[in-house]
């Protein structure tokens, strides 16, 4: 009888060890998941309140942009020729991916506080010209940006619009969606008839890509800028 009360007392302490060890790692397990939550949190919040300053200052640019871009006598022909000859406010319209975009220019295209705003003017490349020239823009793909993300969706014939300060609508058709190295920046050297070129990474959401993913359109008309509808209180 001594003998079976001891191998039962031993079998019990063995069984609360286990279930100590089976209490203390449930408890490991919800803490672990209480921390993975609240960090999870934290990422989506800090994501979201980039994403909201991102399109704040999209807002602001857009604004300025409104509020400093002139227009013409719609009945007045724009001249012959056409060219901005220094940085001035823009917009980047491209209806088949849904961008309407406020540009930035005048510092360099690699500062990440320009590239953060919107799509950038290359400094290398042209202004906007009827004559000749190849007005580049870099956006980035990924991230709380995406401003060309859907460039690769391009097709031949696609318009895009860049709308200028001096009230004029630059409309280019797309004639080329290719990838490059990203060491090869021929593609946004002037070019001996009126272009426009957007980069932007590719693959997208890789930071420090081997490679760019390039949209070249040609010049096809130039005309006064369509006047924003006036807001209704």
């Amino acid at each position: 009888m001594g003998a079976s009360r001891r191998i039962q007392s031993s079998g019990s302490r063995s069984e609360n060890r286990k279930r100590k060890r089976a209490a203390g790692m449930t408890m490991f397990y919800r803490v672990l998941a209480a921390v993975l939550i609240v960090a999870g949190l934290g990422v989506l919040g800090y994501t979201g309140y980039e994403r909201l300053m991102v399109s704040h200052r999209q807002e602001q640019l857009m604004e300025e942009f409104e509020r400093t871009a002139g227009f013409r006598n719609m009945f007045e022909e724009p001249p012959d020729v056409i060219e901005i000859t220094e940085w001035q406010p823009m917009k980047l319209i491209i209806p088949a991916i849904d961008v309407e975009l406020a540009a930035v220019g005048g510092g360099d295209v690699f500062d990440e506080q320009l590239l953060d705003q919107g799509p950038t003017h290359f400094q290398m490349s042209d202004l906007p010209s009827t004559e000749r020239g190849n007005v580049a823009f870099a956006g980035h793909r990924a991230g709380r940006w995406n401003f060309f993300l859907n460039i690769d969706k391009l097709e031949e014939g696609d318009e895009i619009y860049l709308d200028v300060e001096d009230g004029y609508r630059f409309i280019y058709e797309v004639e080329w969606v290719e990838v490059f190295d990203k060491y090869d920046w021929e593609p946004i050297h002037s070019t001996d008839y009126p272009a426009i070129t957007l980069q932007t990474c590719e693959p997208p959401h890789v930071s420090n890509p081997d490679y760019r993913l390039m949209a070249r359109g040609r010049l096809v008309e130039v005309k006064e800028r369509p006047a924003s509808a006036p807001e209704v209180n």
